[in-house]
């Protein structure tokens, strides 16, 4: 008769190192890699709200573009200052919110590969790449460390059901090669980073973000359906490291002016991240019409983020089309970027205007003048005609 004991036992070893042998096939499949949502016309800007506003108090500091849509009112700026420009219900205000919505519903629909079932604290742990996904809210109250491994193009997807809240004073930080830009933070309704929180990655909120007072973010506030509040913070867009963010120049010239008048170009730089270094306006002659000889004119201005940059005036001497050439030398970050030769709205015609009379009479105006005394002498001889 068989020993009960015995056979319980090797039952047990048996179905542990099944699972054991499960458990290892298991870490030896393939994994779901976290993979970067584009961000299209979303990559420029820093901070992002949609209704009722943006909203500042404090020296804020925004490096990068600043909009909001479909609401307009962008409130405390100043005091708060934008290193970029400011789109308050504009078309690129619009079409940011659009890339913002279609990045949320990437991130929303990644693979998870680990999942956290009860609202959880992320303090003390260190994480590899991945996609992390949360049933309910997720916070930190301490450091929270974003292991690379070595791998400059790790990625880190957050998927939040509801909240986002970090702790006063508390870290993310990226480690062994890792990029504050591949970091993204999905979250189902509101993020709050507390009081001088110190947090990198990209947060997409379906509702409202709220920096408190002295948090700094290095990546992106983007809020989908609410409003972005700010309170003394620093908020800088990130830029992944070895790869250059493509931009675009537009430009309008003064309009035609008569000999002697004073012209000028504007450039409007956009889709930079923080763009930095200068634009170049360069003016050519009305006898170049391939714009290859000596420019007439040059003037350099320094950029400091996206927006409008306009050159010196100058007075042309000679009567012609004029024609700019704006180029953006880039920095780091951003790449170069130019107008060319008769590109729409960058030529000026200069004409020599209307005719003025001087002080001396041209030999036309000396015959009006004749013309005039001899119909008042005509004029007096009748009169004296008729009284006789």
């Amino acid at each position: 008769m068989s020993d009960p004991t015995f056979s319980t036992t090797s039952f047990r070893q048996l179905v542990l190192a099944n699972l054991g042998l499960v458990a290892i096939l298991l870490t030896c499949g393939p994994a779901f890699a976290a993979v970067s949502p584009p961000l299209g016309a979303a990559q420029s800007f820093a901070v992002l709200g949609a209704t009722p506003n943006v909203n500042n108090t404090g020296p804020t500091v925004v490096t990068g573009d600043l909009g909001v849509s479909p609401a307009a009112a962008v409130v405390g700026f100043p005091p708060g200052t934008v290193i970029g420009a400011i789109h308050a219900a504009d078309a690129t205000a619009a079409g940011a919110q659009s890339a913002n919505t279609t990045a949320y519903g990437v991130l929303a629909g990644e693979a998870c590969n680990t999942s956290f079932g009860v609202p959880t604290d992320l303090a003390g742990m260190t994480l590899a790449p991945g996609v992390y996904c949360f049933a309910s809210s997720a916070a930190n109250t301490g450091l929270l460390q974003l292991d690379a491994m070595g791998n400059a193009n790790a990625v880190w997807v957050f998927q939040i059901a509801s909240t986002l809240i970090t702790g006063s004073a508390s870290s993310v930080t990226v480690i062994n090669s890792g990029q504050a830009c591949n970091v993204f933070w999905q979250v189902g309704s509101s993020a709050t980073l507390g009081t001088t929180t110190t947090f990198v990655g990209n947060i997409l909120a379906l509702t409202d973000i709220t920096l408190q007072t002295g948090a700094s973010l290095s990546g992106r506030a983007l809020a989908q359906t609410g409003t972005v509040t700010l309170a003394s913070n620093s908020v800088s867009v990130c830029g992944l490291a070895g790869s250059l963010t493509p931009t675009t120049l537009t430009t309008q010239a003064s309009p035609a002016v008569p000999l002697g008048g004073l012209i000028h170009d504007t450039a409007t730089l956009s889709g930079g991240v923080a763009p930095t270094g200068t634009i170049t306006f360069q003016l050519f002659g009305p006898n170049d019409a391939t714009c290859t000889a000596t420019p007439a004119f040059t003037s350099t201005v320094t950029v400091a983020g996206n927006g409008s940059y306009s050159s010196a005036g100058f007075t042309p001497t000679s009567v012609g089309i004029y024609r700019w050439i704006a180029t953006f030398s880039g920095d780091a970050a951003n790449a170069a970027s130019a107008t060319a030769c008769n590109d729409a709205n960058e030529s000026v015609t200069i004409s020599t205007g209307g005719a003025q009379i001087g002080l001396t009479p041209t030999l036309s105006a000396w015959a009006m003048v004749l013309l005039a005394v001899f119909v008042a002498l005509a004029g007096f001889v009748a009169m004296r005609m008729t009284a006789g």
